[in-house]
């Protein structure tokens, strides 16, 4: 949530989810046929061939994710309406005397930060097993009030309005410009409609400058263009703990980040921020990137702990957390996790359940039950 570090591109060894298989080296000529291509004049014509091929197959590559195994594509376009029951009891939310989202700036942390580690082991949380239900989806705000935006997708995909109305089409690997005017989309200059949803069958698509699992839903809001994510929440969670905290930190800490941003997702679905849109993707909410911060440990925390969510007298948590115990404190009064505190207990071989139960004190566990 709060002051995230940039992460670098390797992990000591840990691999992202998808990973693009190398391009071999193309042979060099032999013989008489190796000296005519390294002839002068050739080898200028060739070079601006290569050239003006090689932007083309430049502007092609940028919209091309890497290779992935998928999931099949939603079967209906309607956003499913949460139904999670914890416990069998209401799903209603309780929330801390705190404010149930992060002000849009926070006081730095000081200087010389110390991270408080616990003298004795903390009491951890009852166990709950992962649960086995289909996930709900969330909608995340992706881009917000852009003059244009970018799409595009992998696969030839239809691009219907909101009544499923096939409005036009996506050729594979080619982007095309959105714009709005006066509450209508624009599609490379054609008007459309005020409401456009992408479904790649491969659930794939680009935008502005990422990719992303799901459906994306184009939105015009005056002179502007929003999208909006529509995602299996256990995805969405596997990027943002992939972008809130280093995939090389101890399993036990990305298992307690993973439960935590589960359970603050959760809430904001019941408190959308929007009639469009859950919650954004920025540190005002959880920092959420799409398939860029999928890592094979952040996907590992999410599936051990599929479904679980904190909760306190029956309802869920809005469970706050920021990079350091300073900025917990200075911004939530002391009721969150530090995700550096995370680490160090992480660290001296606590689990999840001990560093959780440090951090959100008689806070229980729960499934989310959709079934």
């Amino acid at each position: 949530m709060k002051n995230k570090r940039t992460k670098p591109g390797n992990f000591g060894g840990i691999e992202p989810l998808s990973i693009a298989a190398p391009v071999p080296p193309r042979p060099e000529g032999a013989g008489l046929l190796g000296g005519f291509l390294r002839s002068p004049l050739v080898m200028s014509f060739g070079l601006a061939t290569l050239l003006s091929g090689g932007l083309t197959l430049w502007l092609l590559r940028t919209l091309l994710p890497s290779t992935a195994a998928l999931p099949e594509p939603l079967a209906a376009p309607q956003r499913p309406l949460p139904r999670p029951l914890l416990d069998g009891r209401s799903p209603l939310l309780w929330t801390p005397n705190i404010p149930n989202k992060a002000p849009t700036t926070a006081p730095p942390a000081t200087p010389h930060a110390k991270t408080i580690v616990p003298a004795v082991p903390p009491v951890a949380l009852q166990p709950v097993p992962p649960s086995q239900d289909p996930a709900p989806q969330v909608r995340v705000a992706i881009a917000r009030d852009h003059a244009h935006l970018t799409v595009g997708t992998a696969v030839a995909t239809p691009v219907t309005n909101d009544q499923q109305q096939v409005m036009t089409q996506l050729i594979p690997s080619q982007g095309a410009t959105v714009t709005a005017r006066e509450g209508i989309l624009f599609w490379n200059g054609q008007p459309l409609a005020a409401s456009l949803w992408i479904r790649p069958s491969n659930q794939l698509t680009f935008v502005g400058s990422k990719w992303y699992r799901g459906v994306v839903r184009l939105i015009a809001q005056g002179n502007t263009v929003t999208a909006v994510n529509q995602v299996d929440l256990e995805q969405y969670l596997v990027s943002v703990v992939g972008s809130e905290v280093y995939p090389d930190w101890p399993m036990a800490t990305l298992k307690a980040q993973a439960i935590a941003a589960r359970s603050y997702a959760l809430a904001q679905m019941f408190q959308p921020a929007s009639r469009f849109f859950d919650l954004g993707n920025d540190e005002r909410w959880q920092v959420y990137r799409g398939i860029e911060t999928e890592w094979t440990t952040g996907h590992a925390a999410v599936q051990a702990t599929r479904g679980i969510v904190l909760t306190k007298s029956g309802r869920v948590m809005v469970s706050m957390y920021a990079a350091t115990d300073d900025i917990v404190r200075e911004v939530f009064g002391g009721r969150g996790m530090s995700q550096t505190g995370a680490y160090e207990l992480g660290k001296r071989g606590y689990n999840h359940l001990q560093i959780l139960g440090t951090y959100y004190p008689g806070a229980g566990l729960s499934q989310i039950q959709t079934q």
